[in-house]
């Protein structure tokens, strides 16, 4: 099996290397004969211990990738449409010539390197959905966290924002969540209900959150929290407001002090 590096340009955006026909063939040119047969006897030796992964290698698919020791089979023109980084990767087959050896057979499919199967199948359920009973659905933090890496290393900006809304449904501490909006520069209005949420704590914050948080949203949580504490007054007078006046007040204090955010621009959906 050949596996394709990628070239120095390339790898700027994509550091776990995948291989690129350009210098398969040039390495398969520098060979003698002899070597180039050893090395087709080798692949097919190694290609035997391959597996097809039992959901998405597509019938329909038309460019083959390996991850791990499992084969995969996609759409070609789906992964162009949401990934740029495919798109210089793996240019289209030229119409009326011979297919491209790397990436469209099992022989010789297009390696991800540092990329584990269970992620990428991850990736795959929102990029490649599938009905609920053959792919389970992404329901943990981690899973999810997992898609956003991988899509922001393939610059996959709408499988991104579908990562996004499934971890917003998800039960997050306000600190951790504000931590992965940050990292992954994630739409920050959704983080009203998190900066609310720490705004009515009663708990100090520590350390360690204000490391997560950063100086610059530490400075306007404090300054939330301290502004929130003036309007309700001393404990005994917060514990005398419902639920939904707490809420109410605590929104209105965080709109005012997050409430210039930066402009979205909405992605049409996958």
């Amino acid at each position: 099996m050949t596996v394709v590096v990628v070239n120095n340009l390339t790898a700027a955006y994509l550091p776990s290397s995948v291989t690129t026909p350009m210098e398969h063939r040039e390495k398969d040119q520098a060979r003698p004969p002899k070597q180039l047969q050893e090395t087709t006897t080798s692949a097919s030796s190694k290609t035997a211990k391959l597996k097809r992964h039992r959901h998405y290698y597509l019938p329909e698919g038309n460019v083959v990738i390996q991850v791990e020791n499992t084969l995969f089979r996609l759409s070609l023109s789906a992964l162009h449409e949401n990934s740029q980084i495919f798109k210089m990767a793996v240019p289209p087959p030229p119409e009326g010539k011979v297919v491209p050896v790397v990436g469209f057979n099992d022989r010789r499919p297009l390696v991800l390197r540092e990329i584990t199967e269970v992620d990428f199948v991850r990736l795959l359920a929102i990029l490649f959905p599938l009905p609920a009973n053959e792919v389970k659905k992404l329901k943990s933090v981690d899973a999810l966290l997992s898609v956003l890496k991988l899509a922001t290393k393939f610059q996959m900006e709408r499988v991104c924002h579908a990562a996004m809304l499934q971890l917003h449904e998800l039960p997050i501490d306000p600190i951790r969540k504000i931590a992965i909006w940050e990292e992954f520069h994630l739409d920050l209005d959704l983080l009203l209900p998190a900066y609310a949420t720490l705004c009515q704590r009663s708990e100090p914050l520590t350390l360690s959150m204000t490391m997560s948080l950063g100086i610059r949203n530490f400075t306007k949580v404090a300054a939330s929290r301290d502004l929130y504490r003036q309007r309700v007054g001393c404990c005994r007078c917060r514990e005398s407001l419902s639920q939904e006046e707490s809420q109410k007040i605590a929104n209105e204090i965080v709109f005012e002090i997050f409430g210039k955010r930066q402009e979205i621009v909405e992605l049409p959906p996958l």
